[in-house]
């Protein structure tokens, strides 16, 4: 399965992917002057969210049906080939009692869905409108046509489970039988953070950037059993010592029967038996306490100078299994609550000159985390108390400044962006703004223009300042 994986990482992807909004009132405004001669005015509340979660609801009237659902995207809104829908593939399952559910994340651009349904190899496949961040689809909608080629069906279950070996992505194993994809079965998501919270940064978004994939097992009731998180750093510019994570906001650490493939090498992450990290009041799954852990292929320069941009690094992946089955609701959606958690050595506090900073006290501390906008806080950072350059940090959030606290800079700027797609970052120092043609457009009008900007469609990117 690693090898799939890692093959995952290496193809060339076709499609543009993209992100969604959350519109607050357009009168609420901050102007931001985010170079000499730019000012940007970003709606209050913008959380910078490039994708939307969209409610899959499909009834079922025949007695067993399998279904796949596919995110694709053409923009002349042709219906795609079987072909063409291959990698696009988010998620199967068969109805249990006429009803299949499921949430998925799309790029906020993607106006439909494709719905492909199997009875007896009468196969029907069926555009969707999203309408309200949802897709209901009946199954007197369909317009079967019979695989000549295929036969039918042989009535086989070999695992015992209810599902057909023929529909069952796990045919000997009754725990397991469906798969969920985030973003897709061939298809990445990036997630890009800036290090320096709750001080502003220069916004190149490419401190410490990783790829991942999720998958998240379903059995044939469709609920979860487990998922594996695979993931890639893809940028590393920074001498901070940073860790990687991610919380379940919905789960507890009791819901865990374990985490496995995790990268510890720092000695200031505390772990439960079952691989959780310890003293959190919600599951948190900690990838690597340092990205630099990972293999890879990247220098240290001379003293003196920065860390050169990491490169080449290595597929890793983290498989979490459940003690009972959960709703795909409870689960969340990938890649769920992800954090950057921040620390740097005791080398660089004296050549950086901020021995003083308490972010950065002498050895590694879990203190410090950028989360994306408006996600919350682990409990670390929760029962955290500082006080640093008028950032007034006090247990509870209450006392650090409200946009600090929500992850958001005073300017209206995030520390973290979540793109569903393979995002490339700027050059070190180069802003976002620079690189992305029409970033700015797109975060003034709260996400709803140029809603691909960070895609590699004519005139999005100025390749020149892209890693």
């Amino acid at each position: 399965m690693k090898s799939s994986i890692i093959n995952l990482f290496k193809i060339s992807l076709s499609v543009a992917l993209l992100y969604g909004c959350n519109m607050s009132s357009p009168e609420e405004i901050v102007e931001v002057s985010e170079t000499s001669n730019t000012t940007l005015s970003i709606p209050a509340g913008f959380d910078f969210s490039t994708h939307q979660k969209v409610n899959i609801n499909i009834t079922e009237n025949a007695a067993y049906a399998k279904y796949d659902v596919y995110a694709y995207y053409d923009a002349s809104g042709k219906t795609p080939t079987e072909a063409e829908l291959s990698g696009k593939l988010v998620f199967s399952g068969v109805p249990k009692s006429g009803v299949l559910k499921q949430t998925i994340n799309l790029p906020a651009y993607f106006t439909k869905v494709f719905i492909r349904r199997n009875e007896n190899q009468n196969i029907s496949l069926t555009a969707k409108q999203i309408a309200n961040k949802e897709v209901n689809f009946n199954s007197s909608e369909a317009k079967s046509t019979a695989n000549k080629t295929a036969g039918k069906s042989a009535n086989i279950d070999s695992d015992g489970d209810g599902v057909l070996d023929a529909d069952d992505a796990f045919p000997l194993d009754s725990t397991k039988a469906f798969i969920l994809f985030t973003p897709s079965d061939n298809n990445i998501g990036t997630i890009a953070f800036e290090d320096l919270w709750p001080s502003t940064g220069d916004y190149d978004f490419n401190d410490v950037a990783f790829k991942y994939q999720a998958k998240v097992f379903l059995n044939a009731d469709n609920l979860v059993v487990g998922f594996d998180f695979a993931y890639l750093v893809s940028s590393n510019n920074t001498t901070g010592v940073n860790g990687i994570g991610f919380q379940l906001d919905n789960i507890l650490p009791s819901q865990i029967e374990s985490v496995t493939g995790s990268i510890l090498t720092r000695n200031f992450i505390n772990l439960n038996a079952n691989g959780t990290e310890a003293n959190q009041e919600k599951a948190v799954i900690i990838l690597t306490d340092d990205v630099r852990n990972i293999e890879h292929e990247f220098t240290h320069l001379q003293w003196g100078t920065y860390i050169k941009e990491a490169s080449n690094f290595k597929v890793e992946e983290v498989s979490v299994k459940f003690v009972d089955p959960i709703n795909t609701a409870d689960l969340g959606v990938a890649p769920f609550n992800p954090f950057l958690i921040l620390n740097i050595e005791t080398k660089y506090q004296v050549h950086m000159n901020i021995q003083n900073d308490p972010r950065y006290p002498a050895g590694m501390v879990r203190k410090f985390e950028v989360h994306l906008p408006f996600m919350s806080a682990t409990s670390y950072i929760s029962n955290s108390t500082f006080n640093w350059d008028n950032h007034i940090f006090n247990g509870t959030l209450d006392g650090l400044k409200q946009h600090d606290a929500n992850y958001i800079s005073e300017n209206g700027y995030p520390w973290g962006i979540h793109i569903i797609g393979d995002f490339k970052v700027s050059k070190s120092t180069i802003r976002i703004t620079d690189a992305y043609n029409f970033f700015g457009a797109w975060a003034e009008s709260g996400g709803v223009n140029f809603q691909d900007w960070y895609t590699d469609n004519p005139g999005n990117r100025n390749s020149g300042l892209l890693e």
